[in-house]
């Protein structure tokens, strides 16, 4: 398992945990970021941050920051 944020583009891994304090966690659940969820980094900003993500079919961008707090298992 390693954070979300180090997921490199265009690479699928699964959504293993949340470790996000509310409100964010429940914000990242309510957007699709629940366990055994694939997800896809797609974009990032020139300076690399924030980076959009595919999950459940809907590209969403997060902070690196927010990202981190999201543990990720590659498939």
């Amino acid at each position: 398992m390693f954070p979300l944020s180090r997921l490199p583009l265009g690479k699928t891994a699964r959504v293993s945990s949340l470790s996000a304090s509310e409100p964010l966690k429940g914000r990242l659940l309510d957007l699709g970021f629940v366990p055994q969820s694939e997800i896809t980094p797609l974009y990032a900003a020139p300076l690399g941050d924030p980076r959009a993500y595919l999950v459940c079919d809907t590209v969403i961008a997060l902070r690196q920051r927010d990202a981190a707090t999201v543990a990720v298992e590659e498939e």
